[in-house]
């Protein structure tokens, strides 16, 4: 009697585990809008999923809620899913494009020498891909390596060796050529930002990036007398739209020419290229290198990218007449962004949020489990298969502990913020110098709620750039100031200083003065200053000139009295943060950041 008793009581818990799992709540990715069918009877639709400047990121960031609870963001196992749930509803008719910055930036393709992205692409099958500026950060003969891994080609059309003047040839390499898929026929271009020489990670003198509105006009007219049925451009060159990163831009519905939008910035680079081009040059831009979410029409063409690290992809429906082929350009479509999460929250649908309270969690809902076009999103299982060789080494990073966090504590170029001051009051301690100023792009990623590990700052701080320290006269520092606080590359993170800057209608410095965090005293231009800063920003070889906006000094002004600061054995400012951090406690968002003792006041004039 009792054995039968305890069968029914484990028969009994079965029943419940199923009914459980049975009634979980799934929620469906559903977008505003009617997705395109496959099998329309007027139109040939051409699907391409897009992702850029992946940076690496392999592996799902870990967050803490508010709540104590978990959970991912990024992650390309569900990438792949997105992938190949698309695949199995569209067969050969989809493409899969990255427009570049693919291996340099997380911890993976660190430790992977590239490795783990390449194995990434070849198994998903991508049809074409581009060079990013920071393909180049370990140098061309680590870039030709990792090229020659490919299982795809790559489509290189303004890059021209200095010396021969010709056009460069690397490995699976290829000008613009014709995809054709479905009996459509797209010509493909690609281009590399003009910035790289000044934005990657290491000297390119042998090599010219050539601006892009002749060679695209080229090309185009080249590729349509072969056929092209439409063409398209892979850029990795991008632009900022929708000012302020709100929920309206991450919305995942169906967008047409017709859906309202902010205006995107109009001193961007793509937004002056697409501009400069006639209409009917080109049909559509793949972008990327600005790491923001975009799916906009600018000046009748349609461009998306997408922000950093594999947060986000997008997908775009070319639709071509069935009997003639000719691309109906007033109904293209883009379906995204795709969030890549594990799961979404339930009220916003949406992974990438900064949690910030408690109240905000139940505001956004439970997190849930969802599906796309009717399939479960989970990790796909050969993508994880490649991830799990990595596993091991990735680990012994990650589980080097060094500090936490219970803010979510954000980076961003457009204004001041934790992480910029962060990273310079430690330079400026270690140093212990007047000033210390890095270029935005010094760091890459926000700090998540939860441990911060050896693996974070890893992917935080992917360059590792030797610390340098050298002087300037009060005059020089006003001068330098007036001319980074006004560039392309936002805002420059400083400390020892406050200073006023107007952000519109265009960049300005408004005043500038020495800031202790207690009081502002007066930069005396006669006197000289002690600065500390990276080699990206102030190399010290006399060939060299600085990265970003400090090209720009670098017409006028060389460091003086310049050496490398080594703090015990380390000289990098990657090494020396990590020990740095080991010494304290807790991060705070408020103790680096406050509105009412700001460093940098931005306001409207």
């Amino acid at each position: 009697m009792k054995f039968t008793y305890f069968y029914i009581c484990i028969f009994s818990l079965i029943l419940i585990s199923v009914k459980t799992l049975e009634e979980e709540e799934i929620i469906d990715l559903d977008p505003q809008g009617e997705v395109p069918d496959p099998n329309d009877e007027n139109i040939i639709y051409i699907p391409i999923i897009q992702t850029n400047d992946i940076h690496g990121s392999f592996y799902p960031k870990k967050i803490l809620l508010p709540s104590g609870g978990t959970y991912y963001i990024g992650g390309l196992e569900y990438l792949g899913k997105y992938i190949s749930i698309m695949s199995e509803k569209w067969g050969d008719r989809l493409l899969y494009f990255d427009t570049g910055d693919q291996f340099q930036g997380g911890i993976e393709g660190y430790i992977s020498q590239g490795q783990i992205m390449m194995d990434f692409f070849n198994e998903l099958e991508v049809e074409k891909s581009i060079i990013g500026n920071h393909e180049f950060d370990y140098g061309v003969n680590f870039l030709k390596k990792y090229m020659n891994m490919s299982n795809f080609d790559w489509i290189i059309d303004n890059v021209r060796n200095t010396t021969s003047g010709q056009y460069i040839t690397f490995p699976h390499q290829k000008k613009s050529t014709i995809a054709e898929v479905g009996g459509i026929k797209l010509g493909l271009i690609g281009i590399t930002t003009v910035e790289t020489p000044y934005t990657t990670n290491t000297a390119l003198p042998d090599l010219k990036f050539e601006e892009y509105k002749k060679i695209i006009e080229e090309e185009s007219k080249k590729l349509k007398n072969e056929g092209a049925d439409a063409i398209i451009v892979l850029g990795h060159v991008g632009l900022y739209c929708n000012k302020d990163l709100d929920e309206v831009k991450l919305e995942y519905k169906i967008r047409d020419k017709n859906t309202k939008q902010e205006d995107c910035r109009e001193t961007d680079e793509a937004y002056i290229l697409l501009h400069k081009l006639n209409k009917g040059v080109i049909d559509l831009f793949l972008g990327g290198h600005k790491h923001d979410v975009s799916h906009h029409w600018v000046n009748d063409i349609p461009i998306v990218t997408n922000d950093r690290n594999g947060k986000y992809a997008q997908i775009v429906y070319l639709p071509f007449d069935r009997t003639t082929h000719k691309l109906l350009s007033d109904k293209i479509l883009f379906e995204g962004p795709l969030p890549i999460c594990d799961k979404l929250f339930k009220n916003k649908k949406l992974c990438d949020l900064s949690v910030v309270s408690e109240n905000d969690e139940k505001a956004f809902g439970e997190l849930l489990n969802y599906r796309f076009h009717g399939k479960l999103i989970e990790k796909e299982e050969n993508i994880t298969k490649i991830g799990n060789k990595y596993l091991d080494l990735f680990n012994e990073y990650d589980k080097d502990f060094l500090t936490v966090t219970y803010d979510h504590i954000e980076s961003t170029k457009e204004h001041e913020n934790a992480l910029g001051n962060l990273y310079t009051d430690y330079l400026r301690h270690i140093s212990g110098v007047d000033i210390a100023v890095v270029n935005p792009g010094a760091f890459r990623t926000p700090f998540y709620r939860g441990n911060i590990t050896n693996a974070t700052i890893h992917s935080f701080d992917p360059f590792g750039n030797d610390i340098v320290k050298f002087k300037a006269y009060g005059w020089e520092i006003k001068k330098m100031f007036q001319q980074l606080q006004k560039g392309s590359k936002g805002f420059y993170p400083v400390s020892g200083l406050r200073m006023t800057v107007r952000k519109v209608p265009t960049r300005k410095l408004l005043s500038i003065k020495l800031y202790d965090g207690l009081k502002e005293t007066e930069i005396q231009n006669n006197h000289e200053y002690t600065l500390v800063s990276n080699d990206f920003c102030f190399p010290l070889e006399p060939d060299e000139v600085g990265g970003d906006d400090f090209k720009k000094i670098y017409q006028w002004y060389r460091p003086r009295d310049a050496e490398y600061i080594f703090v015990g054995k380390y000289n990098s400012t990657r090494d020396t943060l990590i020990e740095y951090l080991r010494y304290i406690d807790q991060l705070k968002s408020d103790k680096y950041y406050n509105v009412n003792e700001q460093r940098m006041r931005i306001i409207k004039e």
